[in-house]
């Protein structure tokens, strides 16, 4: 009897660690841009974008879109950043969240679900952002098995600095203004570019400027998490790409979430931590037909 419990338990252990694993790879390989076959963005745009309310949340307004044939999955949000009681929330949210060690601040702390997010902040919609590594400062064996998080880029919450900018990377910042939350996308995250936000979320790369799309010399299908803005910052649009599970979406590139923002709405915009990454919850429930189960860095909230 024992010997058999001990098969099935070390059975279930390595498939879990199987799973884990094999789930923390991209579905796509990276190919260089000059060897892709662009799409048809009929594959992945409908021809008509049609917004739906939703219950208990009057901010926002929601888009779902799956053409099986592709196959591709997304969702969208849309909020309005004049809603006069719109609150923006976020983890980690002060230095209290972060590791202490004999008085003194760290720079890592423990990493959270989307989940957990929604419930402990009352987040009516979440989204991920930053990208992360391990207490290490890198993304390998050990951090993906342990739930410690440093973030990459830069996190400013109450005009305070959590953590410092990486150059290369763009940002989202968000400033305060008498008429609710003004938003822009910073392409490079340089130090005098957040002298006068509130907020600051990084992420990856910028993919769209003044509705033109950014140009990358390489193409990858995978899951997404993106953020566009309206020309005048008012309105900022959420997108989140299913891609986990190949046989339901295949993800996208980074040039066709750009044509899915612009057909949004959005002007501007950049992407934030893929992957396995990429949540979206909405009134605290999973949007994405798989488990949001990486524990991520950083979160954006909206509440009111």
């Amino acid at each position: 009897m024992r010997n058999k419990s001990f098969i099935l338990k070390s059975s279930l252990i390595l498939s879990l660690l199987t799973f884990f694993f094999l789930s923390c790879v991209s579905n796509h390989n990276i190919i260089p841009a000059g060897s892709y076959d662009e799409r048809e963005e009929s594959l992945y745009i409908p021809e008509e974008i049609i917004w739906e309310k939703i219950d208990g949340i009057s901010f926002a307004e929601y888009f779902f879109y799956e053409n099986k044939a592709y196959p591709v999955r997304y969702h969208c949000v849309k909020i309005d950043l004049t809603y006069p009681s719109l609150k923006i929330l976020t983890y980690p949210q002060s230095e209290a969240d972060f590791t202490q060690k004999k008085g003194k601040v760290m720079d890592y702390f423990p990493g959270l679900r989307g989940g957990k997010f929604s419930q402990q902040y009352n987040s009516l919609i979440t989204m991920n952002t930053a990208p992360f590594s391990g207490k290490n400062g890198k993304w390998d064996a050990i951090a993906k098995i342990t739930s410690t998080r440093r973030i990459c880029g830069i996190h400013i919450v109450e005009a305070k600095e959590l953590a410092p900018p990486i150059e290369r990377y763009s940002a989202l910042t968000l400033t305060r203004t008498e008429s609710g939350f003004i938003g822009k996308i910073i392409k490079n995250q340089k130090e005098d570019a957040f002298k006068d936000c509130d907020f600051a979320f990084g992420g990856f790369f910028t993919i769209l400027t003044d509705g033109e799309k950014e140009s990358f010399n390489w193409r990858s299908n995978d899951s997404r998490s993106a953020i566009g803005l309206s020309k005048d910052g008012k309105t900022i649009y959420l997108l989140a790409v299913e891609g986990e599970r190949w046989s339901k979406s295949h993800g996208l590139t980074y040039p066709e979430c750009a044509d899915v923002l612009l057909a949004l709405g959005a002007s501007n915009a950049m992407e934030m931590d893929g992957g396995d990454s990429t949540v979206l919850f909405i009134n605290k429930k999973n949007m994405l037909s798989y488990p949001a189960l990486r524990k991520n860095a950083v979160f954006i909230g909206f509440s009111e």
